[in-house]
């Protein structure tokens, strides 16, 4: 199999480093997404039920304390709200957007990097195809029609690099659309979450 992969590789010519590089990228992305975006780093539910039990018991310090020794989303935009509640309702309510959003951040993390990978990759594959078939017409030029080997290697190449540029691109795309849903999902969790901490902390007062 490896040196099927190393033939494939030569024949596909040096656009095919690129590709690959470009699938290594994409696939380290998504493991690394697949492990960062767990609801449990952003949203965990057994921090909001014990950080609502203390608001709801106008436990303030407390529940600073708690934000304080928590590193996740909700618990940084709860510290966030509850370091400024002298300030008017207006403006904490745009503090708290502004912490939100500085979270969702987080959650858009490398997605940008899977669609550029999900663009550039067939455009190498097209482009070695280009290639390829320049290098067809240039044997075809040379040898005439008769000597098939040189005709075959260009074909060849223009082939495996079109093959493995969507073969690099399908992936990342269905990857990109995955990474996007679960951040939408947590990021509706954070505001859901948010929004009980500020009727809570309005209740209050």
């Amino acid at each position: 199999m490896f040196e099927l992969n190393m033939e494939l590789m030569q024949k596909g010519g040096v656009l095919m480093y690129p590709i690959v590089l470009l699938s290594v990228i994409a696939l380290a992305v998504f493991f690394e997404r697949l492990v960062s975006l767990r609801e449990s780093n952003f949203v965990p539910k057994d921090f909001m039920e014990r950080l609502m039990d203390k608001l709801n018991n106008k436990d303030i310090e407390a529940a600073k304390t708690m934000c304080a020794e928590n590193k996740s989303s909700i618990s940084i935009i709860a510290s966030d709200i509850l370091k400024n509640l002298n300030l008017p309702f207006a403006r904490l309510a745009e503090t708290a957007e502004e912490s939100g959003r500085f979270q969702a951040k987080r959650l858009e993390r490398f997605l940008p990097t899977l669609q550029a990978i999900s663009t550039i990759a067939p455009m190498l594959g097209f482009l070695g195809t280009v290639f390829g078939m320049i290098k067809t017409f240039m044997a075809l030029a040379t040898y005439g029609a008769g000597n098939a080997q040189p005709l075959a290697a260009g074909i060849a190449e223009a082939l495996i690099t079109t093959a493995a540029g969507l073969c690099v691109a399908i992936p990342t795309m269905a990857v990109y659309y995955f990474v996007r849903f679960r951040s939408e999902r947590i990021t509706t969790e954070l505001e859901k979450s948010a929004s009980r901490i500020m009727n809570a902390v309005v209740k209050e007062d």
